[in-house]
Formats: structure tokens, C-alpha cells, sequence
């Protein structure tokens, strides 16, 4: 189809990738200018339907952010970015992350389930002139200064579980919920300190992320955390999140537990204005108004349209690496989409913008997996099938068969490899004896 000519319109090029918000400007100039021709409007309305269609095949960037900014998060992010470098999402999401720790034991869904509105959120950025730390420090700096200590406490980093303990511990009674934002400047500190022998601050931290309770007992050291509302808020490089990507964090599925947000600062100005204080003002009555709104409690009811809308997202979610805990995500910024809006209950508006962000974060998690775990699930498939021809196998004889691929990939992959085969019934369990075999389906 042809694209159609005008000297004002910016020309049509399906190559380009663009954002959703320029394929609508567009439309809307082009409607503006027809408008103002003269022409008949039947043939105003043949035009525009035919620009319509001709921008339909332009490229959307998959990593463009969603247009969900609203409420108490989207006029923070709105004000924010209009004196700092910072991309606007990278406040819009911190924002969410520190409501979601003050509200952690607040706020839930009636629902079994009962998610709390808690956020692992990594803000990525390929340098220093992303401004990803000035967003943390800005964000957790307001919250601290809107709200009281027992309402919302955060730390700038631990060096081990038992570190962490006494921080969550800190002016606390045994019995009080024990709620903490753990801040990282520098992402990387948070690795380096995981990679230490002894420590078992990630797999307490990764436990952290779906439960409020952690044990671990050695000789020398004890953790035993309770009662605890643990949300995460760091920034981070691409080559430093390509780090993450070892045995020790993937065996235990903490990447899926990573809430990413890819973004990039544009230098505007070289010494920025000063937020007044009567600007801040109904930023904060706000933030107050939502936690009035919350109270000692509540419990968000789902409208019918929406849990419809949300089971037809969830039924066609595809069961691979990237999609694992997006499900999990989503309950979560139900939630705080909702509440930061300030609405009653969680309607079709509020399940729409988080599905699209849903959506958008699995385009991140392919578009930032640096070693494409699909791939090397999908060859450490293969290499199960092949050594299964041969017979069946106990789950630790296929190991040994495998150790050179386990030890270039991980455990992890192996048993995630494995669980696919036997959902999907190439592979099924014999008994003989005491022995459990893995046979292959013929």
C-alpha cells in the first residue's frame, strides 16, 4: 500500500521502529491538517483510516515503557523528570518499588494466593549517564521524608544474611512485621557479596522474594529471620547484570525474580533547578492519602471483567524461562497500580496496564538474556533425549552422563530440562525395585 504523500507529514518507513505514542501523533497532525483543507469529511475519514493502516505496519520498539504512568507514581516520575536526567519510568517503577515495601503488610488481593505488593526491581542502564542511582537516591530520600521510620525503612546495602537480619531486627519487637527496602547503588556490590563461600545471603534473599521467613544454622553462624517483608530496589549496568548469569543464581531461579527496567538519560541540563518545597507538597499528600486509603488493611476485590481479562493473559502465557514469575509479577502491580490510583478495587483499566507491562517485561528478559536460556534448555533437552535412547536412567546416573553440559550450564538448567520433558510426556518415571527411573516415551 502506498504510503500517503504530504510535505508536513514525516515520511512513512515500516523499517523504523517507533513508539506507539508517535504512530499517534502522527495520525492526530495528519487528521489536524485535513481538518484544516477544507476537504469533505468522508474523504477527511477515507485519509486518515488509510495513514491509519499504513503506520500499522510500522515497527513498534518492543522496549519502548508501556503507557500506564498514573497516580501518585506518574505525577512523581512527571515533576521528577522535569528537573533531572532520569528517564521517567526509572521513577515511575522506584516509585512503585518503595509503595510496595511501606504497604507490604498491608495490602493484598482477595485471593488465596494473598501476593503482597512486593518489588525486586533492577534499574538498567549500559552507564553512569543513565542517572540510575540519582533515581534511588531521590525516590527513597522523599519516601523518608514523607513518611515516619516504622512506615518505611530502607537500607543502602548488607554484606551478609546475618547483616541483613539484624537490619530487619532493628527497633523492632519480635512480633512487629519486620518491613525493609534494601537499596543498591551499585548492583554489583550485591553479587560480590553473594559470591563469598560462607555466605548465604542470596539464597535468603532469593527465599525473601515469595516467603517472610528464613533459616540457616551452622556452626559458627545463625540466621533465622521471621515475620519479614523483604522488597529490592538497585541499579545496575548491563555488563554488570550479565554477571548474574552464573550457576549460583540461575540453579536457584533468582534472574526471574528480577523486575527489570532498561532505560537511557539524556544529558538536558548541566546544573538543574531546585524542587521547591511547595511543589513537593501535593506529592506528599498523596503518598498520604494512599496510605489513609490502605489503612491498618485492605483487601482488594477483582471486578469480573477484569479476572476474565487476567485469566485469558495468564492461559496463554508460554512456558518457558522468560515467562517464569511474570504470573506473580502481575498480582503484584495489580495491586499497587490500583491502590496508587486510589482505587476502591481492581478494575479492567488497572489488569490492561499490567498485562502491558507484563508483556514488556518478557520483550526485556529476551531482549537482556545474555546467554539465551530457552537455547540452552532447549540443548540440554536434547541431550536427555539422546542418553535416554540408549535406556532409562536414574535422575542422578543421567547427571553423571551429563556432568560436562551440567558444568558449563548448571544444575538448574538440567532440572528444568527434565520437568519440561515430563510435562510435556516425552519422558515418564518407572519404578524398579527401589530404583525411580527416567524412561523415554516412544
Amino acid at each position: 500500500m502506498e504510503a500517503i504523500p504530504h510535505e508536513d507529514l514525516e515520511p512513512f518507513d515500516p523499517d523504523r521502529p517507533v513508539s506507539k505514542e508517535e504512530l499517534t501523533e502522527q495520525v492526530k497532525n495528519y487528521t489536524d491538517y485535513l481538518q484544516m483543507t477544507g476537504d469533505p469529511e468522508e474523504e477527511i475519514k477515507k485519509n486518515v483510516n488509510l495513514l491509519r493502516e499504513n503506520l500499522g505496519l510500522a515497527k513498534v520498539d518492543p522496549l519502548q515503557f508501556p503507557d500506564v504512568m498514573a497516580g501518585a507514581a506518574g505525577e512523581f516520575a512527571k515533576l521528577y523528570a522535569e528537573f533531572l536526567e532520569v528517564p521517567e519510568h526509572f521513577l515511575y517503577m522506584a516509585y512503585l518499588t518503595c509503595l510496595g515495601s511501606a504497604l507490604s503488610d498491608r495490602l493484598t488481593l482477595n485471593s488465596e494466593l494473598k501476593p503482597e505488593p512486593r518489588l525486586f526491581t533492577i534499574l538498567l542502564g549500559e552507564s553512569a549517564d543513565d542517572r540510575k542511582s540519582t533515581a534511588l537516591i531521590k525516590i527513597v530520600s522523599f519516601f523518608k521524608e514523607t513518611l515516619t521510620r516504622e512506615a518505611f525503612s530502607a537500607c543502602w546495602g548488607v554484606g551478609s544474611a546475618e547483616g541483613l537480619q539484624v537490619r530487619l531486627r532493628d527497633g523492632k519487637k519480635p512480633e512487629d512485621p519486620k518491613k525493609l527496602l534494601l537499596c543498591f547503588d551499585e548492583f554489583k556490590q550485591f553479587i560480590n557479596k553473594c559470591k563469598i563461600d560462607t555466605s548465604v545471603l542470596l539464597p535468603c534473599v532469593n527465599s525473601l522474594f515469595e516467603l517472610n521467613l528464613y533459616e540457616a544454622h551452622t556452626k559458627t553462624s545463625h540466621v533465622d529471620i521471621d515475620n519479614a517483608y523483604l522488597s529490592l530496589l538497585a541499579a545496575s549496568t548491563v555488563q554488570t547484570y550479565e554477571r548474574i548469569w552464573k550457576a549460583a543464581f540461575t540453579d536457584i531461579g533468582f534472574n526471574n525474580r528480577l523486575f527489570l527496567i532498561p532505560g537511557s538519560g539524556e544529558k538536558r541540563f548541566s546544573m538543574p533547578m531546585k524542587i521547591e518545597v511547595e511543589q513537593k507538597k501535593p506529592l506528599k499528600t498523596y503518598l498520604i492519602k494512599i496510605l489513609k486509603h490502605v489503612g491498618n488493611g485492605l483487601e482488594l476485590d477483582i471486578t469480573d471483567k477484569a479476572r476474565n481479562l487476567y485469566h485469558d493473559w495468564y492461559m496463554s502465557l508460554e512456558n518457558t524461562i522468560h515467562t517464569k514469575r511474570l504470573d506473580t509479577y502481575a498480582l503484584r502491580l495489580m495491586l499497587l497500580l490500583a491502590v496508587n490510583e486510589l482505587k476502591p478495587e481492581i478494575d479492567t483499566e488497572t489488569v490492561e496496564k499490567v498485562i502491558a507491562l507484563s508483556d514488556w517485561q518478557l520483550e526485556v528478559r529476551q531482549e537482556f538474556d545474555p546467554i539465551d536460556a530457552d537455547t540452552t534448555i532447549a540443548k540440554m533437552e536434547e541431550r536427555i533425549r539422546r542418553n535416554l535412547k540408549k535406556g532409562s536412567f536414574t535422575e542422578r546416573e543421567l547427571r553423571i552422563k551429563l556432568h560436562k553440559a551440567i558444568a558449563q550450564s548448571g544444575v538448574w538448567y538440567f532440572t528444568r530440562a527434565i520437568q519440561n520433558l515430563h510435562k510435556a510426556g516425552d519422558i515418564t518415571i518407572e519404578k524398579q525395585g527401589k530404583k525411580r527411573l527416567w524412561r523415554l516415551v516412544e
